[in-house]
């Protein structure tokens, strides 16, 4: 696909920006060895999941390891053109050096001018050969990888690429993208890349993908959303059917996550209000991730968008509630680890400086600490987005360059080697501390969005459907290639 160019981009934010002011106004670590070997995680095998932690080990020797991660989607398409691997080379060696052991990056490109699946089950070997030296060169930096297998979004194809090649196929009844969750025809193109990712033998290392620890897990889609069944409804069959079948291929060896941002639906023990702006997006953060196969839940984290034009110490306070909130679901309802896949922060000047992101990086990097130190289910994240110096054509307002943007890479590198300390801790000591610290407390939900913690007013009917294509735009620019 076409890059939007730059000045294309902010002219599209500053529109959106400009519409949703006037509809205010007019409203009034453990690291992995390498990918060669059948250990990872400190050599304790594949990373499993004990209650709401993760763990390395069996048996009565489990011990916690935590994540500090990054994303970086590029680094298939890089890695694809020898000529470019340094990069790809450069950037898990930066990461190395700062502490992170977490990379959340994509494995799938449908369709477009740099596909890895170019038709459906018709792969590009080069791209495929990208992807192999993304992981090796991964676990010979002691990283792991969340491998994600489709884009709810157009970029890279994603759900819509599929459905269109169905229609191209001659299969009819299929109005739009979100056929992709019940169409059986585009449910059997899915699984079909599920079973060819799982199963290729990397030809860098010699070991299928399905049996190298140096992958973390499999996410079965980025950000899944559903507008044609705002009540979740659909989604959630799509991953009780998923996540299953990734499972079976894989042999349960990796962990299965649905990818979702942490929308809440209806529910039980969810609560519309709990969403930026009360609006549904087609999950339910509880339901989804209760179902079978999936092994740990997933939030991210963008108030500056999602919450646009709000005071910052109202989006502060969402960031803080929302992670809250989500920390309590996943220990009260689901026993599952939580991880915070994305955040970040949208560097605009005028608006938002390299001093406010360093900021929004210590309240969630605080979060993720406080909780993993205190026996809690926030076991990590993975900022939006790393890249590397000379990478400026995929700028997007989030990247963090850690040689150049020093602040930060202080803050994240701070930030890993004080989770690294708390790897290898006994899972049982660390379950029975964390019941002595929460004690008699009584179980309760945090309201997030609602109020004035949420910056809505009464009458801001049409300012949250343009903060989310905001967010939709930056990513746009961000991913397309």
């Amino acid at each position: 696909m076409a890059r939007p160019r730059p000045g294309a981009l902010a002219a599209s934010l500053l529109l959106l920006a400009a519409s949703a002011a006037a509809a205010r106004q007019h409203h009034g670590l453990l690291p992995a060895v390498a990918s060669n070997s059948n250990d990872t995680a400190g050599g304790g095998g594949f990373v499993g999941v004990d209650g709401t932690q993760f763990v390395v080990g069996g048996g009565n020797n489990k011990s916690t390891i935590y994540f500090s991660g990054f994303n970086a989607y590029w680094l298939m398409l890089l890695a694809s053109d020898p000529a470019r691997r340094p990069k790809v080379v450069a950037a898990f060696r930066q990461a190395s050096d700062h502490g992170l052991n977490l990379a959340r990056t994509w494995a799938f490109s449908d369709g477009g001018d740099a596909p890895l699946q170019a038709a459906p089950g018709v792969y590009d070997e080069a791209m495929f050969q990208g992807l192999d030296f993304v992981i090796a060169e991964a676990g010979r930096h002691g990283i792991c990888l969340l491998l994600c297998l489709v884009n709810n979004f157009p970029d890279f194809g994603g759900k819509r690429q599929y459905v269109a090649w169905a229609r191209e196929a001659g299969h009819g009844g299929l109005a739009t993208a979100d056929h992709f969750f019940n169409a059986t025809v585009v449910k059997d193109y899915y699984k079909s890349h599920v079973k060819r990712v799982l199963t290729r033998v990397n030809t860098v290392t010699g070991v299928a993908y399905k049996d190298d620890p140096t992958i973390l897990g499999w996410e079965l889609m980025n950000e899944p959303r559903c507008d044609a069944d705002p009540t979740g409804a659909m989604v959630q069959a799509w991953v009780e059917e998923m996540a299953p079948y990734v499972k079976s291929v894989d042999g349960g060896n990796h962990l299965v996550t649905a990818g979702l941002e942490g929308f809440y639906g209806a529910g039980a023990h969810e609560s519309k209000d709990l969403n930026p702006w009360g609006i549904y997006y087609g999950t339910n953060f509880v339901a989804t991730h209760l179902a079978a196969g999936v092994d740990f839940a997933t939030i991210h984290l963008y108030p500056d968008v999602w919450l646009w034009g709000s005071a910052p110490a109202k989006q502060a306070a969402f960031l803080r509630n929302w992670t809250r909130s989500h920390a309590e679901a996943a220990e009260l309802y689901l026993a599952k680890p939580l991880l915070v896949t994305e955040y970040g922060k949208f560097l605009w000047e005028g608006v938002a400086n390299e001093t406010q992101r360093d900021g929004f990086l210590g309240l969630v990097l605080d979060s993720i600490y406080d909780s993993a130190k205190g026996g809690g289910p926030i076991v990590g994240g993975a900022f939006w987005q790393l890249l590397d110096p000379g990478m400026d054509a995929l700028r997007d307002g989030y990247e963090i360059i850690l040689p150049e943007d020093t602040r930060a890479a202080t803050i994240i590198g701070n930030h890993s080697r004080m989770l690294a300390e708390l790897n290898g801790q006994d899972v049982e000591e660390v379950r029975r501390r964390r019941r002595r610290r929460r004690g008699a407390h009584n179980s309760r939900k945090v309201h997030v969005a609602s109020g004035t913690t949420s910056g809505r007013s009464s009458d801001d009917d049409d300012t949250p459907q343009l903060n989310m294509s905001l967010l939709s735009l930056v990513k746009q620019f961000s991913w397309a290639m």
